[in-house]
């Protein structure tokens, strides 16, 4: 959902504000912690149809997939697995939307109740 609104929607709509949500995420390393955690690194070289590079869309893309296609990753802990290592992602992706003026129209407000 954060994905989709930051990589897709706002890459055709506002490629600005996209450019500032990914430059003000943090884990600009992700990948060598990615690497470094036996799990985590089987995700990103194992059955990759595109390699994963060292920048903050890609560290999006990998949540995107890991969490949308959980049964081609063998792991029934992988929410534990993406918090532990990166555990302020979802919070940075929702203060920037915030910023840009558009969580609103994640409907994230209807995932609570």
């Amino acid at each position: 959902m954060l994905h989709d609104r930051i990589v897709n929607y706002l890459g055709r709509t506002d490629p600005a504000k996209k450019k500032r949500i990914l430059r003000n995420l943090p884990y600009k390393d992700w990948l060598d912690t990615a690497r470094a955690n036996a799990e985590i690194n089987q995700w990103v070289v194992s059955n990759v149809q595109k390699e994963y590079r060292r920048n903050p869309n890609d560290l999006l893309r990998l949540n995107r997939n890991v969490r949308c296609h959980p049964h081609e990753y063998n792991n029934d802990d992988i929410e534990e697995t993406l918090y532990c290592e990166w555990p302020e992602l979802l919070m940075a992706m929702e203060k920037m939307l915030h910023s840009v003026g558009e969580l609103v129209d994640t409907g994230i407000a209807n995932k609570f109740g």
